[in-house]
């Protein structure tokens, strides 16, 4: 059909030809004339062919370009739908536009739907507003979001830990280029989170106890140590070492044992106030750490620890009441010369000298220590 649009034409310069040649003009302007009109339709024939043949070529082009663009949005939409990370887009003013069902489902909503109807902007999501922010900044500075790790609200009122990365889209106008919207992706980290803390805090305890390690209170009797330091605060150390604590183990077994150090650990925990600080040290020892006590007042503590102890019922699996006891040693921050190590070497001594003066006593730091 495309090849037959110009035979008329073809047809009307045919036969204007033939006119020409058969002489049918007398006077010589007209024949000439008619020669520049044909010629010139000529022109707009040839002009017009190659103008089509433009126009179809543009044609198949665009229409490439339209079965590209089909094919990249069915590409797109089957990412965006069967994505099992959650993926959003917005607006350049942070609207929500879009959210695929990975998302809301990790948010607890039923549909994309539902949560879009819940939640119109990008900022309802998150839990704090240093997040939202943060996450502003960052894509208005640097154009993309990676890996930032913030608290999603959840449809239950709860929440869901995330990991956000998202890129800005760009227009280009008149101008210059701007921020047209952002697209993004979410993963659900909320157990990876889980893990580690779970992890710290194994670092962290003892695992037969629960209480806190010895690594670990070192480094908050550091810590502790440096504000008495800076402001002169009170503060007592506590070493307590369960009496006999072998003839346990050899009388009754290992596991029987272990039940009288879990016993030991949770009348500390009970005893004791929320902010002292309650470690397994090694074996049958622990050590406590008392912020803001004087000496006087650390004492009545370790009393309270001994006839807590001393009255407890350590009776395991039918076997007859086993008698537990401990010994203390208690010792207190003197002034900013004195270490942790000092501290510690200090109720080691006190300690020792309640096994010496008969066990289940509280014993202070002598006066010069012997080291």
């Amino acid at each position: 059909m495309k090849e037959n649009v110009f035979d008329r034409e073809a047809k009307v310069i045919r036969n204007a030809r033939l006119k020409l040649a058969e002489g049918v003009f007398l006077k010589k302007s007209g024949e000439q004339h008619y020669k520049d009109l044909l010629g010139e339709y000529e022109k707009v024939v040839r002009q017009s062919k190659r103008l089509l043949k433009m126009g179809d070529r543009m044609q198949h082009a665009l229409s490439s370009l339209n079965e590209e663009l089909q094919l990249r949005e069915q590409t797109y939409r089957g990412i965006f739908e069967n994505a099992t990370e959650g993926i959003y887009r917005t607006d350049a003013n942070g609207v929500l536009l879009e959210v695929n069902a990975a998302l809301a489902a990790m948010l607890g909503y039923e549909t994309p739907q539902e949560c879009l109807e819940q939640v119109s902007e990008m900022e309802c999501f998150f839990q704090s507003a240093q997040a939202v922010r943060q996450y502003n900044n960052v894509l208005r500075n640097k154009l993309v979001v990676k890996t930032m790790h913030a608290k999603f609200c959840s449809a239950d009122g709860g929440y869901v830990w995330v990991e956000i990365n998202a890129g800005a889209i760009e227009s280009q106008s008149e101008e210059g280029r701007k921020l047209a919207g952002v697209v993004g992706v979410v993963a659900d980290i909320t157990e990876r989170k889980r893990m580690m803390r779970e992890m710290c805090r194994l670092a962290r305890t003892d695992c037969l106890t629960g209480l806190w390690n010895r690594g670990y209170f070192v480094e908050l009797a550091a810590q502790e140590i440096a504000r008495c330091k800076r402001f002169s605060n009170d503060l007592s150390i506590l070493l307590v070492d369960i009496d006999y604590f072998k003839r346990v183990n050899d009388d009754y077994g290992h596991d029987v044992g272990d039940k009288v150090l879990v016993g030991v650990a949770d009348i500390l925990r009970e005893t004791l106030r929320e902010v002292d600080v309650v470690a397994r040290f090694g074996g049958e020892e622990f050590v406590v750490m008392l912020p803001d006590t004087c000496l006087t007042a650390a004492h009545c503590a370790a009393e309270r620890l001994c006839d807590a102890v001393r009255k407890h019922d350590f009776s395991y699996d039918r076997h007859r009441a086993i008698n537990v006891t401990v010994s203390i040693g208690v010792t207190a921050y003197e002034n900013s010369s004195m270490s942790f190590d000092l501290l510690l070497k200090r109720a080691d001594t006190a300690m020792y000298a309640a096994k010496h003066n008969g066990r289940d006593r509280v014993e202070y730091c002598p006066a010069d220590p012997v080291v």
